[in-house]
């Protein structure tokens, strides 16, 4: 008989259930990869995102979310220094030698959202988020020069061919949202499409001679995976022997 009392002492078990209700904090780190169209494919190709963000889920599982993306590439398909450049395509510095420099895009996106989450199971705080969001969309091109040696991106000039565009922008996200039990696993994967009603910033492009394109539709599709840390604010632990 005392055999079998050290026995069940030593394989039970207290299994604690953490509450899932309640109002939850949640802080997301995430990585994506955008897909650009419309007149925003003229410019740059495909491009990755870093994202910053939080939920403020309610008890009934509304959401509030503040995000950030920055936008980055290194496809630029716009030659904005096409008229510099010589019959070869070079593009020539002081010391009449190949200047080599390098487009990049860079990026940011800016908002504030609200959405709901749709829980698959009556006990889980997991399931569908659709959240619909505005803001400010940001866009530009970027120029590194290794030797600084052309004389028009140098000294502040690049501002004639940055192509530096921003404006309101709508974002909808559809996401698959997980928040383990444990309380340790906490992930989403999320489809994002961004509409920007932007204009170019810039009074006058200096390679053509023209002004700002002052109406453009930006489209952006893409998708992330979001790492998250939740905290939960209230409900009360289940304990299971």
């Amino acid at each position: 008989m005392l055999l079998n009392f050290f026995l069940q002492k030593l394989y039970a078990q207290e299994v604690i259930d953490k509450p899932v209700d309640g109002t939850i904090f949640d802080f997301g780190i995430g990585l994506g990869y955008n897909i650009p169209t419309g007149v925003l494919a003229d410019r740059y190709g495909n491009n990755l995102n870093f994202s910053l963000g939080g939920d403020y889920i309610t008890n009934n599982n509304w959401v509030f979310n503040p995000e950030f993306l920055y936008l980055f590439g290194t496809t630029i398909k716009e030659d904005v220094l096409a008229p510099f450049r010589s019959k070869e395509g070079f593009l020539l510095g002081d010391d009449n030698q190949d200047a080599n420099v390098i487009f990049k895009e860079r990026g940011l996106y800016l908002g504030l959202g609200i959405g709901k989450i749709f829980p698959f199971k009556s006990n889980s705080r997991s399931g569908l988020k659709v959240v619909v969001s505005g803001g400010l969309l940001q866009h530009a091109i970027i120029f590194a020069d290794e030797r600084n040696s052309l004389a028009q991106i140098r000294a502040g000039r690049h501002i004639g061919y940055d192509r530096l565009t921003r404006g309101f922008s709508t974002k909808q996200t559809v996401a698959y949202k997980y928040l383990g039990k444990d309380r340790r696993l906490n992930f989403e994967f999320a489809l994002d499409f961004i509409q920007g009603f932007t204009s170019e910033v810039r009074a006058i492009n200096f390679d053509t001679g023209l002004p700002g394109i002052k109406s453009r539709l930006d489209l952006l599709f893409g998708f992330r995976f979001i790492w998250n840390i939740p905290y939960y604010k209230g409900g009360e632990a289940t304990v299971f022997y």
